[in-house]
């Protein structure tokens, strides 16, 4: 592999860099023509873009190196408070790291941007579009475009960037590389389940600071616990808990399930199945690895260590009146990105397919409608995430097909979802390693719905809600309860939907107030208590 790395190196050092020759054509406004052939760039300084521009790129094939570094950061095109600026065409060409191969030059957290707009001042960014723009392996956003946002708040915009299109462009294999959760983990509890190589790569990747060597007697998980000590588990959130790995544990310890730590000791620890739980005796002595902050080793662990902003394909935060349309897009990651924007198109599109989640309108938008896609999720994450706080969103006229964790709305307002198409979104539930995922609460495949209503605040309330005339062909490892509804949603409608291929149930939490669920075929209802924040883990 280094050899492989250092042939790489010399050639890429070997093919000159264009930055000059295309900075040369862009050092000037109105029309500008990048002539069709090559470009090698080596992005070590972004080539700046002006305003009042259209740039004409069609045939350009701008070529990234073939090896990157750890935590490589390149910028290829750039400006700052940009307005009237048009880009045809062009094609980025990257090597995104890819776990289904066995070599990659490319680090996982590599991150490469194709071109990256930023907003500084009102009205600095406006009238921006993008057309026929091509890339394959990019290592994060192609196109990103962001008006001013702070990070004191999640919601708050100081500056939005004005009037944002895409059409018509192809973006492949593209956007910020992502593990998924619980990749790694599931690699390192369950070897044997996978490639040797595949083994050694995890453990390369894996956060192997974690982990600790240990044995079992009596009721002591016995290692040396003075250097990170392992505290008491102080509640039963992930970041306190940790799970077992190894083929020599006690018969009564569960490989991959989560445990807490009931006391600590420089020596050793005691654990139970529940914080402040009834401590374990084991049956018999054993010994094999923890892997300690299950927030760390499976959940935030979806990212690469190091890794950089600008997930997606493209990658649009802090805009208004923006429209997507037309397009084809594909990720090793998640495929599309839109967060804190106003006003917002998405028709028309095909994502086919996604590492991680496949339609990402994340948090705090406002009036979006998503129109006429196809989205191919092919074993992502969510088919579908609609995050924290979108409010006046309408999906229609949608087909949603193949996605792992189903499509998960959290804490909407004045949302609508009408004749759509959902086509076995719960692949993540698969009891076969290379399509599923273990769940660390049960050591289990995971139990994710169909369509989940979930409050990232507990106490919060949300709604109106109108789910009605959809079809929902479920897979065979969707659970019963296919469709959910998280405590306190208010002014609720679910009718008229068609359930296909198995028993199902939509489970509604007595809290919810206004509901009409009537008149779906081939679903029952009923009314029991639904965690807050159920399937977001």
């Amino acid at each position: 592999m280094k050899l492989l790395s250092c042939l790489l190196l010399l050639a890429t050092a070997s093919l000159a860099d264009d930055s000059a020759k295309l900075a040369a054509l862009l050092a000037k406004d109105g029309l500008v023509t990048i002539p069709a052939g090559q470009y090698h760039l080596d992005g070590s300084k972004p080539i700046m873009l002006r305003s009042n521009t259209t740039v004409m790129a069609h045939g350009a094939r701008f070529i990234l190196p073939e090896a990157l570094p750890d935590q490589a950061r390149v910028v290829l095109f750039a400006g700052e408070n940009i307005a009237h600026f048009a880009w045809h065409g062009g094609e980025f060409i990257g090597h995104v790291f890819d776990p289904a191969k066995q070599e990659n030059t490319w680090e996982p957290n590599a991150n490469t941007k194709g071109i990256e707009i930023n907003t500084t001042i009102a009205g600095g960014t406006h009238d921006i579009m993008f057309r026929e723009v091509k890339s394959n392996g990019m290592a994060a956003a192609v196109i990103g475009v962001h008006g001013k946002y702070g990070k004191s708040s999640e919601s708050e915009v100081e500056h939005y960037a004005e009037r944002v299109a895409l059409e018509s462009c192809t973006l492949l294999r593209s956007g910020k590389f992502m593990w998924d959760y619980g990749y790694l983990w599931q690699i390192m509890t369950f070897p044997e389940a996978y490639e040797p190589w595949e083994v050694e790569q995890a453990k390369k990747y894996f956060r192997t600071d974690l982990m600790r060597e240990v044995t079992f007697s009596g009721d002591l998980v016995k290692f040396d616990n003075t250097k990170r000590s392992i505290a008491i588990s102080a509640s039963d959130e992930p970041k306190d808990a940790l799970t077992f790995l190894g083929a020599d544990l006690p018969k009564n310890i569960v490989r991959g399930r989560q445990y807490f730590v009931v006391e600590s000791t420089p020596e050793h620890i005691k654990i139970a199945e529940k914080p402040n739980g009834t401590q374990m005796r084991f049956e018999g002595d054993g010994s094999g690895q923890l892997a300690h902050n299950i927030q760390a080793t499976y959940l935030a662990a979806y990212a690469p260590t190091g890794s950089g902003p600008g997930k997606g394909a493209f990658d649009i935060v802090g805009a208004r009146d923006v429209r997507v349309t037309g397009c084809q897009i594909s990720a090793i990651g998640d495929t599309m990105h839109i967060q804190r924007c106003r006003n917002i198109v998405f028709a028309n599109n095909h994502i086919l397919g996604s590492r991680m989640g496949a339609f990402f309108l994340a948090e705090f938008c406002q009036n979006a409608t998503i129109t006429g896609n196809l989205v191919d999720g092919t074993n992502g994450s969510r088919v579908i995430s609609v995050e924290k706080s979108c409010t006046d969103v309408t999906m229609t006229g949608n087909t949603f097909r193949g996605g792992g964790r189903g499509a998960w709305i959290n804490q909407p307002a004045n949302f609508i979802m009408t004749g759509n198409v959902f086509i076995n979104n719960t692949t993540k539930n698969d009891p076969d390693p290379r399509l599923g995922r273990i769940a660390f609460q049960t050591a289990k495949p995971g139990q994710f719905p169909e369509l989940y209503f979930t409050l990232y605040e507990p106490g919060a309330t949300y709604g109106p809600i109108i789910v009605k005339d959809n079809i929902f062909q479920l897979g065979d490892h969707c659970p019963e309860e296919a469709v959910t509804f998280a405590p306190n949603g208010h002014d609720l409608v679910f009718t008229g939907n068609t359930f296909q291929n198995k028993p199902a149930t939509v489970v509604v939490d007595p809290t919810c107030t206004r509901s009409t669920i009537e008149h779906n075929l081939g679903v029952k209802t009923v009314k029991k208590p639904v965690d807050f924040n159920h399937g977001r883990r």
